[in-house]
């Protein structure tokens, strides 16, 4: 595994119909469900998407899930909990940052903000930069 992939990362690539930039990636299990309220968002709060192409979305995500590699959290409460304090993250962006730095692997992230505090303690690269 070289990429450990946030959901916005995960989202972007599959929007893009870029799913072989997978193949080498994990990500952990919470990225099932920000993934899925991402979808739900764009269907539901913005309205960019109807029914139909969210549903299509949610199954090809689901489909995904169930091949990827999902990395627990469980045993890294404590180093999270540190790195989210130091470096003003969400508990939910240092749980991403811990297990890409416990696991030797490239952050893959969209979201400019969880790249720009993190830079200096793992490598971050954008989906579209793979």
């Amino acid at each position: 595994m070289k990429y450990l992939l946030d959901a916005s990362a995960l989202v972007n690539i599959v929007k893009r119909g870029e799913i072989s930039k997978l193949h080498d990636a994990a990500t952990i299990d919470l990225a099932l469900y920000e993934a899925l309220n991402a979808v739900w968002k764009e269907h539901f709060q913005l309205k960019k998407i109807d029914r139909k192409t969210a549903i299509e979305f949610v199954a090809l995500l689901q489909r995904i899930f169930s091949v990827i590699d999902k990395i627990s959290i469980e045993g890294l409460e404590k180093e999270i909990f540190e790195i989210a304090c130091e470096h003003e993250l969400t508990i939910y962006d240092a749980s991403y940052v811990v297990n890409a730095i416990k696991r030797g692997c490239i952050l893959l992230t969209d979201d400019r903000k969880l790249a720009g505090k993190t830079r200096e303690i793992v490598e971050v690269k954008s989906s579209r930069e793979i």
